[in-house]
């Protein structure tokens, strides 16, 4: 259970019976929370212990009581009427020693008793103290001297008469006589005990409990004790405890060399009677009170009424003025209180709670109301306006109003209001404001500021110094409303910015803790086409920087997103506008040289295509280059696709251009077409949309039409005896003897061994190896077609049509004589003409039988 610290004041009374001895006593407590705060209208419970002894004493009654506090805190109970835990409350012997009051209290009414103290009870009720005294005894006769342990009163006088009961005289001249000397010889005598007591049980409003005289210069009534009271005066009535009167002198003159010269107290916390009074008749102070030394003129101090209260019924005057002829404070007020002020301004009418103003000075120095916090090292507040009713809406806590023309940003000059932290070291605010609302109305601020006329700014924040790094502005939030929410009514802007500097106008930023966005644009209206951004520069720098500074970040620098069942021209997710001469509508760059990630990826999940671009002009559609060994166009469909990784189509009848046109200047393919699938073919070909030719998955070749080459005969690659660079086209080759499927020049006449002609040019190679396999070590040997061949004229002139045979010079042909040609000599037919002496070539149409 949170424990509760409860401040009480203990007020014990008696309740006093005409017939009867009293058998209670009245308990009052103020209680209070550990803030301080009164614990009104609540249920409370107490225990109370009487102890004999000492506050450790044995309980010889104890009771539990309930109550109610007040609206003030105040709980009232009369100890002896509650539930008796324990003795007898009418069979306590209070003559018998000292007794002490033990409370024990559970704020929340129950038996859970968390707060504890022990007072002791100073006095015994006289009532239940002579209840419980025994008689007295002994014999009387002059002079008299005896000592009796008695509660009673040992001697009495009654004079039903007009006489004195009791006089005492004494004629000498001797300093410190006594007529009549009342004695307590203890060193330590219960309160209250005197050495003489005058009780007068007139009713009348002339008595006197107690009358002294002198008739010359000395003191009517003289009283003097080192520690107590030297003058008691008691009144249980409506007369005067003392009565001092004087016709032209002082009715009471107090004086003391080191102590109090007068002491006045009501102790009786149901009496709501003033304990001084001071009044007069005349035009003259009431009360004059004057010093010389440094203590204060009048001190005043109260557990819960007022220290000092000043009443006057005049317009013109004051409940209280204080004036200083020096240099020091007119009025002070001091506290010592956590929730109490020292000086209160009240105001039950219309008018004023305080008024601080300057009456004549015009030095411009004056000031009508001060608060300081700091002096002596003190904390606190310097000022603070509360307004504590709910319903309180007719007026503004604070008011701060000025008729003057100041228009410098100066904290002395011409504001209606100047707050300064002089403090260069200082982490307080100048002014703080605070709302504690659960409403979001026009006006519940923190802060309200209107600018009312036709200019000015209903706030302005100034960072004045030009090396401080402070903001200007800064706005917080720990709930889930808006840091800053800014809104024009007519043509101007929300917000505002710009800067003078290198820095940024406009900066938002995330920290790294959260996980909200840097920035947030939005419009709701849906007529309006204006921009939801503008970004304009007139510099050579970025219109927009966008950066995800993280290298494991997935999210994207700029996302731009519409939604719309539209594709006007405009309605685009980012959409990127060059309108000068050069200069890109959009460009995609990835810097990383060891990055692995696209410099653009467009994707779609509907129909449409992920990327669309068009030319209007003379330029590419898409133009794509590639400064590595990757490709400057991929297209591909992933394992799950059913598309197609690329598709040209021209649709323009008159447009004469390729759909595709691929060229290279390097030594790799011009094109490579790569078939990895089970089935299909590798390509095919349509005319009109359908199939004129095709390649099928084993490389073989289909074609409707024929096929033409632009060589001129069928050739097969063959290995050669020797190295190739000995070979050269033309040369006429021969079975070799000694290796198999290798061929070498002829170098006999008439040799049937011949197979072929090194070609120029074949129209077809066949060749067993598979197509990437390098035959550049291989003979390209002709067996069919027109070739261009060497020649001799060893056998005479060639015509056009003879059969030409090998001859004796090496990879060289003949004219072939008919009666010697034999089956597999002859190498092909002659089609030009050849008398030359020496070697040359001429077109033969090749044909080995």
């Amino acid at each position: 259970m949170k424990k509760i610290l409860l401040l009480c004041w203990i007020l014990l009374g008696f309740f006093m019976g005409l017939s009867q001895v009293p058998e209670k006593m009245s308990y009052q407590a103020v209680m209070r929370n550990g803030s301080g705060q009164l614990l009104t209208n609540q249920s409370v419970a107490v225990k109370v212990s009487v102890l004999q002894g000492s506050p450790a004493g044995a309980a010889v009654y104890a009771e539990r009581l309930t109550g109610n506090t007040n609206a003030n805190g105040l709980i009232s109970l009369e100890i002896g009427t509650g539930t008796v835990l324990s003795g007898t409350f009418a069979s306590i012997n209070w003559p018998s020693g000292n007794y002490y009051l033990k409370t024990e209290t559970d704020p929340a009414g129950g038996t859970n008793y968390t707060i504890a103290g022990t007072s002791q009870l100073l006095s015994v009720p006289y009532a239940m103290y002579a209840k419980s005294a025994g008689g007295g005894g002994g014999t009387f006769t002059i002079p008299y001297s005896s000592t009796v342990n008695n509660a009673g009163t040992l001697f009495s006088l009654a004079n039903d008469g007009d006489g004195t009961s009791l006089e005492g005289s004494n004629t000498t001249t001797t300093s410190n006589i006594a007529a009549v000397r009342g004695l307590v010889t203890s060193t330590s005598p219960g309160g209250f005990s005197s050495g003489v007591r005058g009780i007068n049980n007139g009713t009348g409003g002339l008595g006197v409990g107690v009358y002294g005289s002198q008739n010359g210069s000395g003191w009517g009534v003289y009283g003097s004790t080192p520690n107590g009271l030297g003058v008691y005066g008691n009144s249980s009535g409506n007369g005067y405890g003392v009565y001092a009167n004087s016709n032209s002198g002082t009715g009471l003159n107090a004086t003391s060399n080191t102590g109090v010269a007068a002491n006045v107290a009501i102790f009786n916390n149901a009496n709501n009677n003033s304990a001084f009074t001071a009044s007069t008749v005349g035009n003259g102070t009431v009360v004059n009170i004057t010093t010389t030394g440094n203590g204060a003129g009048l001190r005043s101090s109260t557990g819960g009424g007022f220290g000092v209260q000043g009443i006057t019924s005049s317009q013109t005057s004051a409940g209280i003025v204080g004036d200083n002829n020096g240099a020091g404070e007119a009025i002070v007020g001091r506290t010592t209180s956590d929730i109490a002020g020292a000086v209160v301004g009240r105001n039950d009418g219309g008018g004023y709670g305080v008024r601080g103003f300057i009456a004549t000075n015009t030095s411009g120095t004056g000031i009508g109301v001060l608060g300081q916090v700091g002096s002596n090292n003190s904390t606190g507040r310097a000022g603070r306006f509360e307004n504590l009713n709910q319903t309180n809406t007719t007026n503004n806590t604070f008011e701060v109003e000025t008729n003057g023309n100041g228009n410098i940003p100066d904290n002395t000059q011409g504001n209606a209001a100047s707050f300064l932290v002089d403090n260069s070291n200082s982490v307080g605010a100048a002014v703080r404001g605070e709302v504690n609302t659960i409403f979001g109305n026009f006006g519940a601020a923190g802060i309200f500021g209107i600018s009312s006329g036709t200019g000015g700014r209903a706030g302005l924040f100034y960072a004045s110094n030009p090396a401080g790094n402070g903001a200007s502005l800064i706005a917080l939030t720990d709930g889930n409303g808006n840091a800053i929410t800014a809104n024009a009514g007519k043509d101007g802007n929300g917000v505002e910015t710009n800067i003078d500097g290198a820095g940024n106008a406009l900066y938002a930023w995330v920290p790294t803790f959260a996980t909200g966005r840097a920035g947030k644009f939005d419009i709701f209206n849906e007529n309006n086409t204006r921009d939801v951004i503008t970004v304009t520069t007139v510099g050579n720098g970025i219109a927009g920087n966008f950066k995800v500074d993280k290298n494991t970040a997935t999210s994207a620098a700029v996302k731009g997103e519409v939604n719309s069942m539209f594709a006007n021209f405009g309605t685009a997710g980012i959409y990127g506008l060059s309108s000068g001469t050069g200069g890109y509508g959009g460009l995609f760059y990835a810097s990383n040289p060891a990055g692995n990630g696209p410099a653009i990826l467009a994707l779609t999940e509907g129909g449409g295509n992920g990327i669309t671009a068009n030319a209007g002009g003379t330029g590419d559609g898409i133009e794509a280059s590639c400064d590595g060994s990757g490709n400057a166009v991929s297209g591909f469909i992933p394992n799950f696709g059913t598309g197609k990784a690329g598709r040209f189509a021209n649709f323009n009848a008159s447009n004469g251009q390729p759909v595709v046109h691929v060229t290279t200047n390097g030594t790799g393919n011009t094109l490579l077409v790569n078939h990895q699938g089970p089935s299909g073919n590798i390509a095919v070909y349509q005319s009109a949309s359908v199939n004129t030719a095709r390649i099928n998955k084993a490389g073989r070749g289909f074609f409707n039409g024929g096929t033409q080459n632009s060589g001129a005969d069928v050739a097969e690659a063959f290995d050669v005896k020797g190295a190739i660079s000995g070979y050269e086209p033309g040369d006429v080759l021969v079975i070799s003897t000694s290796t198999d499927r290798t061929v070498e020049k002829s170098s006999t006449p008439y040799s049937s061994l011949v197979a072929g002609v090194y070609a120029t040019k074949p129209g077809v190679l066949l060749t067993e190896e598979h197509i990437d396999t390098d035959i550049s070590d291989k003979a390209p040997m002709g067996v069919i077609g027109v070739i261009p061949t060497k020649v001799c004229l060893e056998n005479g002139s060639i015509k056009r049509g003879d059969l030409l045979v090998t001859s004796s010079k090496a990879g060289v042909a003949m004219k072939a004589n008919i009666k010697k040609v034999k089956i597999g000599q002859v190498i092909g037919k002659a089609l030009q003409d050849y008398n030359q002496k020496e070697v040359g070539k001429i077109q033969v149409l090749v044909n080995i039988k």
